[in-house]
């Protein structure tokens, strides 16, 4: 017994080593530059999935945080350190979250999504409905206006919330394990659209805590571009993680079902 589980936790090291330099590519690769500060959002939200499917979350936080800070330190990366070292923060939420549904932990997973959307709504420098701090705007764009209100800052996080408590969530590690490409596909779609949000609040959350008054001033143009970012990204971890995953089933079987609780519910 002894001799298993020490060749079961040489593999996962050997597994999340190879996970973290998988992680450090597209953690180099510029997306969009931040508002507000200098720095860069990358691609590494299109890689999560497969972290969170292989590594069970302690293993997945680890993978992420080492991999942000590798990328940190590669000449020509876009990857640099914007929040005091704690850059990591977003992309080790995503993964974990995804690994908790993947393992079918869904009550664990809602409980991260909203406490961590409770910490950034009070927050002092975040705001709820950003319109109303929208610049006027010169000849002939003075016309345009941010729906905000009614529609708050946060509308695609909402969106993502009531993904993660519907039933697109249940039995996500079979699909992962033993459904048809197009059903794989959709689960990649729905953890990487519902990771891609948590790493985004919580980016917000660091922003909003570290530069205060430039986070203000900053959310109503965030408001305009964050929904097309985490739609590249959602898209981007379809294209690239689908394949992979696909290809990868005998390893599937070998570890992320490690951990794995079945949920009973109905679909």
């Amino acid at each position: 017994m002894q001799i298993r589980k020490n060749s079961f936790d040489t593999r996962m090291i050997t597994l999340t080593a190879s996970l973290t330099a998988l992680y450090v590519i597209p953690r180099t690769i510029i997306l969009d530059r931040l508002i507000g500060i200098n720095g860069a959002i990358t691609f590494s939200g299109i890689i999560t999935p497969v972290l969170g499917v292989f590594l069970a979350p302690s293993y997945g936080i680890f993978a992420v945080f080492l991999g942000t800070m590798i990328a940190a330190f590669i000449p020509g990366s876009a990857g640099t350190l914007k929040f005091g070292g704690l850059d990591f923060l977003g992309g080790a939420l995503n993964v974990a979250l995804i690994s908790f549904l993947v393992r079918g932990r869904r009550t664990e997973a809602t409980f991260m999504y909203v406490a961590t959307l409770g910490l950034f709504v009070v927050n002092p420098n975040t705001e709820i409905f950003v319109g109303s701090n929208f610049p006027s705007l010169p000849i002939p764009f003075q016309w345009f206006s941010l729906p905000s209100p009614p529609i708050p800052y946060l509308w695609l996080h909402l969106v993502a919330l009531a993904v993660l408590a519907s039933p697109l969530t249940r039995n996500l590690g079979d699909r992962f394990s033993f459904g048809s490409r197009g059903d794989l596909a959709k689960a990649v779609l729905v953890v990487a659209f519902i990771g891609t949000m948590i790493e985004h609040v919580t980016g917000g959350l660091l922003f909003a805590s570290l530069f205060g008054s430039v986070a203000l001033r900053s959310w109503p143009f965030i408001f305009l571009v964050y929904p097309i970012e985490r739609a590249v990204l959602v898209l981007g971890a379809v294209v690239v993680c689908t394949p992979l995953l696909l290809a990868s089933r005998d390893l599937m079987t070998r570890f992320h079902l490690h951990g794995v609780k079945q949920d009973s519910s109905p679909n």
